[in-house]
């Protein structure tokens, strides 16, 4: 349990930089400040992943709540509008906790009340529940529903398209408020009264899309308001959905077990360990097509395939959910063509784009974690090794797009209008770092790739001797090429200008893929190296300090932020391949384990309460200290955290 206390939750400036997360395991998700007062276009209780129309929607941004008694009116919700923060319900709150799920606890006079927001697993469907703790009144608590009901990378405003009109259910209301989009449905368990009421409520602000460049203000839409009685030992629970209401005592009791039996499943060394690998599942989901798949990051990521495979073993494989894994594996195994996997599914149509290079690489590493934590060989044999031979025959045939192997081993891709691997920002129309050609880490995952195949495969045909020749040539020239003499580690890049020389962490996977082409002294160089200019406590810098292109802060628009984001942003995801090489030169592996679990602390042991809580967001700044920015939850970020936890619990 992670608890923020009252002195943080009435300092809105604190408050509002603390975020929750809740999902639902089909890409929908519940999301906004410990306080609840939203700061992104992004945040809302019922951000549904929907099949009809395709793709995520803001149905239900927020209710305003408040509690009547004696004669007065007390609101628990907070908003920021033009010049002002109105209600002020946040200086009610007495603090926040985030468990299996988020709660926020409140005190007005001697009554203190709890409520908790929860999504049911499976459904596009957000349970509220507010319980009277402590109190001598019997308020009545009021309930009015704010709907968006537009895309989440969207804003509405006031229109006279909306449908206004609502339609009585039991203990609730339904409404339909456009054409070509489900109904949605909102109740209580308990009596309760709907007072109809449709009025639009202007110019709510989101500061962060405000920092961020982006348009900020929004109207939402109230169709009227609830009133029911909270009395103690009678917890109410509100509902919204895309589905008709049912039992909502049964629903919420189901999903509070299906949590705790989640939770006691998850096994870890300490209950930080237990509480990574629970939260990991967030980013697990069956798509709108019924395909098992991993959301890249919330709240505006989709399905990536390359953070899909880098993320995949620790979410999966080291988290207990090896079957899970086994269906994304096959899944993706299924989309590849022509020696690629899909770097990006759309989440609004079934359109999938081939546009990068290590995708299907780093798909190879995902399967030899999957054999490394007890993976069944039976499955890889039947269900992925056709997909592994078909990439590996698609690079040697010459057959994969804007890719081919050289007579040295190397394997070239991209032109200078092209970004193909990871480091694939754009901004001001055109790409920040060009990294075509022959790129260090794209290298050293085609020669895992090869070896690995060699591994797997059965008998000596045309392909596997065409493979082994093409290892043996990749593995005798990489250093010759790559080696960088005046700072004694490797390039990043080698093509038609020469070598790229700006010290960036790619060069680390040459020394931590299962098969390097490094010697021991050589690894132990380009550690050397990545330790005296990438490393941080929160993982490693995307370039050095000295270089002049440095960019130490993540700040501006979109323009200037993407010139950031692979120039010198720290990225937590790399600590993990940076502990495993450092572990395999290590002398004394039990020392580099200790170093590792308190260096790397910040991101694998204490759990953030900025930004977005109880994850590991996506970068932080390169410069201390090193605040955290991008997306509040990273898959990749989370799954290599709980890697590395793996790796560091032996001996």
């Amino acid at each position: 349990m992670i608890w923020i206390s009252r002195d943080e939750c009435v300092n809105t400036e604190t408050a509002t930089r603390k975020e929750w997360l809740d999902t639902n395991g089909i890409g929908g998700y519940s999301s906004s400040t410990i306080i609840n007062c939203h700061t992104r276009k992004y945040h809302g209780l019922l951000a549904a992943s929907l099949k009809e129309p395709r793709g995520r929607f803001i149905l239900l941004s927020k209710v305003e709540a408040s509690l009547v008694g004696n004669g007065r009116e007390f609101f628990l919700s907070t908003n920021k509008y033009p010049g002002v923060y109105h209600p002020t319900g946040h200086q009610f709150v007495e603090g926040f906790e985030q468990g299996l799920f988020p709660s926020i606890t409140y005190r007005i006079g001697d009554a203190v009340i709890k409520k908790n927001m929860m999504m049911i697993y499976g459904q596009n469907t957000v349970l509220l529940c507010y319980e009277l703790l402590e109190g001598r009144v019997k308020p009545t608590l009021r309930i009015r529903p704010m709907l968006a009901y537009r895309d989440i990378h969207s804003l509405t405003h006031e229109n006279m398209f909306l449908r206004p009109k609502t339609y009585p259910e039991r203990n609730g209301c339904k409404i339909h408020p456009y054409e070509g989009m489900p109904p949605l449905y909102m109740g209580t368990n308990r009596t309760s009264e709907f007072h109809p009421g449709p009025k639009w409520m202007s110019n709510y602000e989101y500061m962060v899309e405000r920092e961020r460049g982006f348009d900020y203000q929004e109207d939402l839409f109230c169709p009227g308001m609830f009133e029911v009685p909270l009395h103690k030992g009678k917890p109410v629970i509100f509902a919204a959905s895309v589905e008709k209401l049912g039992n909502l005592e049964k629903l919420r009791k189901g999903e509070v077990q299906r949590r705790e039996a989640a939770f006691a499943e998850c096994k870890g060394r300490s209950k930080n360990d237990r509480m990574l690998k629970y939260v990991s599942d967030q980013f697990l989901i069956r798509n709108a097509s019924d395909f098992s798949s991993v959301v890249a990051g919330y709240h505006w990521f989709g399905e990536w395939g390359r953070d899909t495979m880098i993320a995949l073993p620790g979410l999966t494989f080291h988290a207990g959910r090896r079957s899970f894994g086994e269906e994304v594996l096959a899944a993706y195994a299924g989309l590849e063509r022509d020696g690629l996997l899909p770097n990006y599914l759309d989440q609004s149509s079934e359109h999938l784009a081939y546009n990068s290079v290590d995708a299907s690489l780093w798909f190879f590493w995902a399967v030899q974690e999957y054999l490394k934590t007890g993976g069944n060989i039976g499955f890889v044999m039947e269900a992925i090794y056709p997909a592994l031979r078909s990439i590996v025959s698609a690079h040697l045939d010459g057959r994969v797009p804007l890719c081919g192997v050289a007579e040295n081993g190397l394997l070239y891709a991209g032109n200078e209008h092209t970004q193909l691997t990871w480091m694939d920002a754009q901004a001001y129309g055109r790409p920040v770092t060009p990294r075509h050609g022959a790129a260090v880490e794209i290298n050293a995952l085609w020669y895992n790739a090869l070896r690995f195949f060699l591994e797997l495969a059965k008998g000596n045909d045309e392909l596997t001797s065409r493979a082994e020749q093409s290892a043996d040539a990749l593995a005798a020239n990489f250093v010759e090429r790559f080696w960088n003499h005046a700072d004694n580690c490797l390039s990043d890049v080698v093509n038609e200008h020469g070598q790229d020389h700006s010290i960036r962490p790619n060069q680390v996977f040459a020394a931590s893929l299962p098969y390097s082409m490094l010697d021991a002294e050589r690894m132990r160089a380009v550690i050397k190296i990545v330790q005296a200019h990438l490393l941080t406590p929160y993982g490693l810098r995307t370039l050095s300090p000295s270089a002049p292109a440095y960019r130490p802060f993540y700040e501006g628009d979109a323009d200037a932020r993407d010139s950031a984001y692979h120039q010198g942003m720290v990225w937590p995801w790399l600590a993990g391949h940076f502990g495993e090489a450092l572990l395999r030169q290590a002398e004394d592996k039990k020392g580099a384990r200790a170093f590792l679990r308190k260096y790397f602390k910040p991101i694998l042991r204490s759990f953030p309460e900025d930004f977005g809580i109880a994850s590991v967001p996506e970068i932080y700044t390169g410069n201390p200290p090193h605040l955290p920015g991008g997306c509040i939850a990273q898959a990749w970020s989370v799954g290599e955290a709980i890697r590395l936890n793996a790796l560091l619990g032996g001996k």
